[in-house]
């Protein structure tokens, strides 16, 4: 029996509601499919925070800094950063520093890795992805079209304000008051536990994170190494 724990390291809350669920289910269905026994996913994946004095300090000490202090509570860290329309760029400049640091800290028994998460743009682009979780879960029977959502979920990344899309499709479903000042936000938990990880196969920056906790699985020995 394997036992897997994950940690987040977010930009930004919002971003964390979304992705903790999202990428806890996406482990748990990596290693049903792939793992060669029985692996237990926790269910609560770590947030990991900054004390305040760390906020001067470079961004890669800060996460490393982060997931070191939640050593022990888990196995895989994901580090996130939103592309901001060139995902390579936010990459190298802030995630893979970051996951360097955190290998380089879990020494040659490789205990704990690193798994970057850098949607294009934004975050929402991948629970836009998804139109049919999102009338379910906003409680609509609009379709893509009048939600305003793309035709195909692999042109999410060309989208360029997610966040607007995503506000602006739950306000056409006409909630009032209250819940229409919130917007889709309070959602997000949600979305993250019901959008298809099927349909974000179709999206180019969230297959990258799948194949990158592919390779930290397999190099924690709880999926067989990929054939030659």
């Amino acid at each position: 029996m394997h036992y897997l724990n994950l940690a987040l390291f977010c930009e930004g809350p919002t971003d964390e509601r979304f992705l903790a669920p999202l990428l806890q289910r996406l482990c748990q269905d990596l290693c049903l499919n792939h793992a060669d026994g029985p692996v237990e996913v926790a269910e609560d994946v770590v947030p990991l925070t900054n004390p305040k004095e760390d906020a001067s300090k470079p961004r890669d000490e800060r996460v490393a800094r982060a997931a070191a202090a939640a050593a022990g509570a888990w196995r895989i860290v994901f580090v996130h950063a939103d592309g901001a329309g060139d995902a390579k760029h936010q990459h190298a400049q802030l995630v893979a520093p970051a996951l360097a640091r955190i290998e380089k800290d879990a020494g040659p028994s490789g205990t704990g890795l690193g798994v970057a998460v850098v949607p294009v743009r934004e975050t929402e682009a991948w629970a836009l992805a998804d139109g049919d979780t999102l009338r379910r879960v906003f409680g609509t029977t609009l379709d893509n079209a009048a939600l305003g959502l793309p035709a195909h979920a692999r042109l999410v990344e060309s989208i360029a304000d997610p966040k607007q899309v995503l506000k602006n499709a739950y306000l056409r479903t006409g909630p009032g008051g209250r819940s229409a000042r919130r917007g889709a936000t309070p959602l997000l938990p949600l979305l993250g536990q019901q959008v298809s990880l099927d349909r974000l196969r179709q999206v180019a920056s969230f297959l990258r994170t799948e194949e990158g906790v592919m390779a930290a699985l397999r190099r924690l020995h709880i999926v067989p190494a990929a054939p030659r």
